[in-house]
């Protein structure tokens, strides 16, 4: 019988109190529970530990551990994620590198991408440092041979601002329009320096 009771007890003292059991799977070999923020949604960045995988029951030790990120690789696992989510995403972000690449480009593939990236954004009502870095991508901004980079600043907390750095203008004004498009503050600081906010409640420069 599983305990989640107790699964969850472990996860917020191996993991934090933060968190709590998102869904859980039945395999042959273990029993694996995905952990989530008890507030933030499952793709916010703020919602994120590095280097600490799923919980699982392990059934031949009969012993409860956190899964190391290396482990995530196993034939176990690897077979949990193979949906047509997936699928998406993986197309998706082929797509994205291809453009990284100086790749041909399919306009509309494209503006798809952006408007998927943006209602992401609305509904957890934060920006990642990916949606900017592949946003970034998206208009132009990023690519192989552009000079380009996402800096923080003392002055500009790295958990509400981002700054862009790029030299191409016309990028630069795409991301201004869906930054506008979403309703978030951005400000630019110089030439080759936008700073986006990654917060919508923020409101004063």
């Amino acid at each position: 019988m599983i305990d989640l009771n107790f699964a969850q007890q472990i996860i917020e003292k191996e993991i934090s109190p933060d968190f709590k059991i998102a869904e859980y799977f039945d395999t042959e070999e273990m029993i694996i529970f995905f952990w989530t923020h008890k507030i933030y949604d499952p793709d916010d960045e703020r919602g994120h530990i590095i280097g600490s995988g799923p919980l699982v029951y392990d059934k031949t030790t009969k012993e409860y551990r956190v899964m190391g990120s290396g482990e995530w690789f196993s034939e176990e696992i690897c077979k949990l994620f193979e949906t047509e989510e997936r699928k998406e995403k993986i197309d998706d972000h082929d797509y994205i590198m291809k453009l990284f690449e100086n790749l041909q480009e399919d306009t509309a593939y494209t503006n798809s991408l952006i408007e998927k990236i943006k209602s992401n954004i609305l509904r957890r009502n934060y920006v990642n440092s990916d949606d900017v870095d592949l946003l970034s991508i998206l208009t132009g901004a990023r690519r192989i041979d552009k000079e380009y980079d996402l800096i923080f600043r003392r002055e500009w907390k790295h958990e509400e601002h981002i700054i862009v750095v790029s030299d191409d203008s016309i990028a630069k004004e795409k991301l201004i329009a869906i930054w506008k498009e979403i309703g978030y503050e951005y400000k630019i600081l110089s030439d080759n320096e936008l700073l986006l906010f990654r917060l919508k409640s923020l409101t004063q420069y």
